[in-house]
């Protein structure tokens, strides 16, 4: 009797734990340990990355806008071959500024440069006289040009480098004449004159910061020839020709260039 009696009490024991285990429930997945090993340690690894400032990011782009401020001198020539007389080849020195507006991509050893350019240029005027034609003065005035220019830049230290490049376009200027001729004749006319226009040239470049560099560069411009008007006036009547004019200069500029000119200055 003892013998069953110890048989009934193992057999209730178990039958207890097993009703507390089914109440214990659903036994815990270990395997989210894992999962959540492998995020910290993906945490880790990113922590150990350089941090780079957008800022900084944004300087080292391959491509940046910018605005240019121009002013210069002007050293220029104004060529009538059809005149008999010394203004035929008038040289003068005018005063020139302007601005351009392009973007610069980032190239080995330096940038190349791709701008829309505008211009304007002081009024020239030769005045002269001569026994044929008596006293005439040209005038070439409300001088312009616009111009797509391509500039190529070479560093040569960290803030100094050179460039060279040249550009097309179109530009004008109004050719008039003014004077008396033999016999009180009246010289007269006045022509607005718009054609092709081209200019080359170099210069060198000093970076003040990141985002300023100063621009002292050289051009040839020169304007293709065009016809313009003259009236002579005699007591019998008015005599119209058209006179064959050239204008071309040599030019020395200053320009200070700001990249990202838009954005917030640190």
């Amino acid at each position: 009797m003892r013998h069953i009696a110890t048989c009934v009490a193992l057999a209730t024991g178990l039958l207890a734990a097993t009703v507390l285990a089914d109440e214990v429930g659903t036994p815990i997945d270990l395997s989210s340990f894992n999962a959540m090993q492998a995020a910290s340690t993906a945490a880790a690894e990113a922590s150990d990355l350089p941090i780079v400032p957008v800022a900084d990011a944004f300087e080292t782009s391959s491509r940046r806008f910018y605005l240019t401020g121009i002013v210069g001198a002007s050293f220029a020539t104004l060529v009538q071959p059809d005149l008999p007389a010394a203004p035929a080849i008038g040289n003068q020195t005018l005063f020139t500024a302007g601005g351009a507006a392009g973007v610069a991509f980032d190239r080995p050893s330096g940038w190349l440069r791709v701008e829309f350019e505008g211009r304007g240029r002081d009024r020239m005027q030769i005045s002269d006289f001569d026994a044929a034609v008596g006293t005439l003065t040209l005038n070439a005035s409300d001088g312009w040009s616009t111009m797509a220019n391509v500039w190529r830049d070479f560093s040569v230290t960290e803030r100094f480098g050179l460039y060279a490049g040249a550009g097309i376009g179109a530009g004008g200027y109004r050719c008039s004449f003014d004077g008396t001729g033999p016999g009180g004749a009246t010289v007269s006319g006045s022509t607005g004159i718009t054609s092709f226009a081209w200019q080359g040239g170099g210069g060198v470049v000093y970076a003040l910061t990141d985002r300023v560099t100063l621009d002292l560069g050289y051009r040839f411009f020169a304007l293709n020839p065009d016809n313009a008007q003259i009236y002579v006036t005699t007591d019998t009547g008015t005599v119209t020709d058209t006179l064959n004019t050239a204008f071309s200069a040599s030019e020395l500029l200053l320009s200070i260039r700001i990249y990202e000119p838009f954005r917030n200055w640190r």
